[in-house]
Order: structure tokens, then sequence, then C-alpha cells
């Protein structure tokens, strides 16, 4: 009878607290997912998985373009999904200085070092000005183009030809990744390092990027105690990520070391018209940039490894503008455009939308 007396006050006790949680948490509109507990919204999410970007669209446009998406406990994967452009100008133009990236955000990605991604206030600042000043160079446009065709020619037309003529069954994803990967390597450091060829040859350094980039995701899952010992002990993902490093550090000490003595060997020659991102970085002017240190390898192996990264994702390079915030014009979000388009063209002012996916630290 008391064991019968207990599990029945169980009972009642859960059906108490699954009652005031729902209550409590009730949804702002019926298309929005549920919020379980200890779940978060997750098992809504996997369940429209399959049309996620469509699904997405529908919540935003139900709860005033914001939306705060609670994920799992402990689990670091609570949001705040944001389209609203007077949002937007907030956080990324009239109050940047009250959002920074933090220490935890950090942690998560402390294989970049003090890149972009990873920096804060002032040094952000000044690595921003200085891409954009020679990413949106001329010269360096011309460069860009003259580098994308060159790839194209010599790399994925023979390619594309060798399949057809011996009737081959390729994944295109995996070309066109090799493409990016070659054209991004070229403009960021000078070096063609070949991996889309008819041979399809595995590239250390590209490998390592997915593996670094495949633990980071893992580490916005784990708990942090947890990725923390298995970095520690050399398990499962962070061993990857231990290797990854070695080889980010061992691939850009050799890319800086080449382009420093091809730079010192040219020294007394005009400077050629196009240069690659390293080499601007090694003739940066310290007096434009004052917390940029040309001569510090660190600092150097930091920025290719930023440029790289970026060159890895669609939107990558768009991030380097936006501080790690997500800047998209992708298809799913048609509807956003095309309402957007109308809202501006309305008030005269340029089109833009802008997806924000932005961390909520714990308390």
């Amino acid at each position: 009878m008391a064991f019968l007396s207990l599990f029945e006050i169980s009972i009642a006790f859960l059906c108490f607290f699954l009652f005031r949680h729902f209550l409590i948490n009730k949804k702002p509109h019926r298309l929005c997912p549920t919020n379980w507990p200890f779940l978060g919204m997750i098992p809504g999410l996997l369940v429209e998985i399959h049309r996620v970007y469509d699904f997405i669209t529908e919540i935003l446009e139900v709860t005033n373009l914001t939306y705060f998406c609670k994920g799992p406990c402990y689990a670091g994967l609570d949001m705040l999904v944001t389209v609203d452009p007077s949002n937007i100008h907030h956080i990324m133009s009239s109050n940047f200085s009250n959002y920074p990236k933090g220490p935890e955000f950090k942690k998560l990605f402390d294989v970049l070092g003090d890149g972009i991604f990873n920096a804060d206030s002032e040094l952000w600042k000044d690595l921003r000005k200085s891409a954009q000043s020679m990413m949106l160079h001329p010269e360096f446009q011309r460069f860009s183009l003259a580098t994308s065709m060159s790839k194209l020619e010599n790399g994925l037309v023979p390619l594309l030809d060798h399949v057809a003529k011996e009737k081959l069954v390729v994944n295109l994803e995996d070309v066109f990744q090799r493409f990016t990967f070659d054209t991004t390597c070229v403009l960021a450091t000078g070096y063609d390092p070949g991996c889309l060829s008819v041979e399809m040859p595995e590239i250390e350094f590209a490998r390592a990027l997915d593996d670094a980039e495949e633990a980071i995701f893992f580490r916005h899952v784990k708990p942090e105690i947890l990725w923390k010992m298995e970095s520690f002990i050399g398990l499962g993902d962070e061993k990857k990520m231990t290797k990854a490093r070695a080889t980010f550090d061992r691939v850009c000490s050799k890319y800086i070391a080449s382009k420093r003595d091809e730079v010192i060997t040219n020294m007394d020659s005009p400077p050629p018209a196009s240069q690659d991102l390293l080499t601007s970085y090694m003739n940066l002017e310290t007096t434009k940039y004052k917390l940029l240190d040309p001569s510090d390898d660190r600092f150097l192996r930091d920025t290719i490894l930023t440029f790289m990264l970026a060159g890895e994702t669609p939107q990558g390079l768009d991030s380097l503008g936006s501080s790690g915030f997500s800047l998209s014009f992708q298809k799913p979000w048609t509807r956003f455009v095309k309402k957007s388009r109308q809202f501006y063209l309305q008030k005269q002012r340029p089109m833009m939308i802008l997806v924000l996916i932005h961390s909520i630290p714990k308390s």
C-alpha cells in the first residue's frame, strides 16, 4: 500500500510538472514546435527535417520575423533566429559593440586562433577592414576571375570530359567542393593543391578542414566537460581535431615560409599586379591596422585558415563581413526575399535579407 501511494504521488507530481511546463511555455502559434522538457524543440524540428527551410520560413512568418528556439538541456543549442531588418541593423550596425562573441565562442572555435571568426572589438574591426580592402580591390577581383577561369579550363572541364568519355559515375558535390577548395587556396596562399584532377586525390589539408568542422559541430551538442575530456584523452571527434590542428600548423607554416622566401627573392622587382591574400597581408601597412602584425607567423596562420574555412562554406565569405553571423541569399528564403523586395521598394531602400543565428549562452 505504501509503495502504491508513493507511485501515485510520483505520477501526480509528473502530471503537475508537465501541465505546468506546457502552461508556462505556451506556443505563440500552432505551427511552432513544442518545447518538450529536457529535449527542447529538437523533436519538432526533426519531424520537419525533410523540409526544414520551408518550416523555419513558416515559423518566422507567424512570429513577427523573430523566434527563440530552445534546444536540449545542457547542449548549448538555444538560438535566437531573426530576419527582422530593424533587429539586424541594431545588432550588426548601430549597437554592434554590445554583441561580442566572447570567450565561450572562442573555446568552441579555438582551432581558428585569433582570426576574424574569433576576434572582437578593435581587433575585429582591423581584420574586417583589411579583408574588405584586399578583396574589393579591382586587381584582386581580376585575380579571382582569372583563377576561377583557369581552374575551370584546366581542372573542371578536363575532369568532366574524362568522366563522360569513360562513362564514370562521380559525386558532383565532391567535384564542386574540390573546385572551390583549389580556387580558395590559390586566392588565399597563391598555391594550387591540385585537389581537382582526374585522379581525384585526397588532400590532407582539405580532409583536416572537414574533420575540424565536424568536431566543432559536435562541440555545440556535447557538454563542455565531455568534449574537453575527449580532447585531453584523445578520443572521438576531438582526436580528429587534434590531428587537424597539427595539419593546419604544418601546412600553413610551409606556405608562409615559401611565401616569405618568394617575397625576399623578388624584393628588388616591381610587385605583381595581382597578389594572393597571404602576400597582401605580408605587405600590410601597419600604420593603418595597428593591431595586425604581418611579421607574426601565428597571425598569418590564423588568417590563412580563416579564409580557407570561409571558402569551404556557401556563406563563408559573407560571414567574414558579418562577424560570424550568417548572411544568406539562399533560395529557400524566396518568400522573404519577395516580401522584403516589396517593402524596401516602397521605402526606396536597398533590398537585403539576413538570417541571424546567435547562440544564447547559459546563465
